[in-house]
């Protein structure tokens, strides 16, 4: 499980550089959703590793920055403007709350 849990750790800090980066711009929501994917697989490895002890909240927060990224996608590609941007730092809060779950999880060990 340690293996699993430093990967998925490492991972996290990518994927919260990903999803600041798709504030600002459209390649960056691109590559913060597969960033988001590429964390769902290895919180799937972490959990069937022996993690039982997950805060509920840690994966509610990561669908919750993975639904917004992706609507806040779908409204930019349809009418630019703020409600798009506004959508996708909502989901970037979203992330930066499950990583400090996540961190306090690790360190509540």
């Amino acid at each position: 499980m340690h293996t699993a849990l430093s990967v998925h750790y490492f991972w996290a800090y990518i994927v919260i550089l990903a999803v600041i980066w798709a504030i600002w711009q459209p390649l960056g929501r691109r590559v913060a959703l597969w960033a988001l994917v590429v964390q769902l697989v290895l919180g799937i490895w972490v959990f069937a590793s022996g993690a039982r002890h997950v805060n509920p909240w840690h994966p509610a927060l990561w669908l919750a920055a993975a639904l917004l990224i992706q609507a806040g996608t779908i409204m930019a590609k349809r009418n630019s403007g703020p409600v798009p941007t506004l959508l996708i730092a909502l989901g970037a809060a979203c992330a930066v709350l499950t990583f400090h779950l996540g961190q306090a999880g690790v360190t509540a060990m």
